[in-house]
């Protein structure tokens, strides 16, 4: 069985989908469904159940993958092995972060250093990022609060505090410090499930016994919009402050609004050269809670 058979039945397993396995391999879908079917006639075996609605994997399918799914990643760890020599002269960096602010000084540090290393930023909620992560999607991620971090490496970038925002026409706006508490008559404003930040809300929610109906934008400037325009507050992280018509930040009291972030890749790519070099330029922990 070739390496270019294992690769086109994985990509199809993985996205249950011969057409998108073509579009991610950058080849035909007719070239994906010969390197399949030739593993099927050879074999003598059914590999997928094709049906009006999709397809599914047959018990030899699951087998085969179960046995398969890890060979992309012996395959890259040989070729970057092979590419060492070549000292990062060349290659693609993909990187996904919840927000620019804590990955860009590290991304001019890290282009300074390898300027022939091309970077691509995406940008979604922790929980996005992570599954970017482990779908090999993105190389590096950087996000909050890892609960699980069985396959994951990671190295703690900062540990930051929650404030909150308010339309210069809110009277909250005129405080500097307000508590929680006083707090929850408000209407707030948070991002998608899977945000960090509506995640620690909600915690601080529940700790108090409060039932409250979140509105919820799917975008920073969205919810930045909604609060200057005194649809009610929003909350950021303290380091995401920045100046803004019509918006005041205010610190909060007697919260547990804390979170840390993360810069993560997956364990067994930790070695690769550029995810290492990456490490190598991540900064030393900063904790701005105290």
């Amino acid at each position: 069985m070739l390496y270019t058979q294992i690769r086109s039945f994985n990509a199809v397993t993985k996205h249950l989908s011969f057409t998108k396995a073509a579009k991610v391999l950058n080849v035909s879908q007719s070239a994906i469904s010969e390197q399949v079917k030739g593993i099927e006639s050879r074999y003598k075996i059914k590999l997928f159940i094709r049906n009006g609605s999709g397809i599914l994997l047959t018990d030899y399918g699951k087998k085969l993958y179960d046995i398969t799914k890890d060979i992309e990643d012996i395959h890259d760890r040989a070729v970057n092995l092979l590419k060492s020599s070549n000292q990062l002269s060349t290659g693609t960096l993909n990187i996904g972060t919840v927000a620019p602010i804590h990955l860009m000084p590290i991304l001019s540090k890290f282009s300074k250093k390898y300027p022939k290393i091309n970077c691509n930023i995406v940008f979604g909620n922790s929980i996005q990022i992570k599954e970017k992560l482990l779908k090999k999607e993105i190389d590096i991620g950087i996000l909050a609060d890892l609960n699980d971090q069985t396959l994951l490496y990671s190295k703690p970038l900062v540990r930051d505090k929650l404030i909150l925002f308010a339309s210069t026409e809110n009277k909250i706006s005129q405080k500097k410090i307000v508590s929680f508490k006083n707090i929850v008559n408000e209407t707030f404003i948070v991002r998608e499930k899977g945000s960090q930040t509506r995640a620690l809300v909600e915690k601080e929610l529940l700790h108090l016994g409060i039932k409250k109906k979140l509105y919820t934008i799917g975008s920073r400037e969205g919810i930045f919009e909604a609060v200057k325009n005194n649809m009610g507050i929003g909350f950021v992280y303290s380091t995401e402050q920045i100046q803004l018509p019509k918006i005041n930040f205010i610190k909060l009291s007697s919260t547990n609004f804390y979170a840390t972030e993360y810069v993560c890749c997956l364990i067994k790519r930790y070695d690769f050269n550029a995810i290492k070099a990456f490490f190598d330029v991540v900064p030393n922990f900063k904790d701005l809670t105290k």
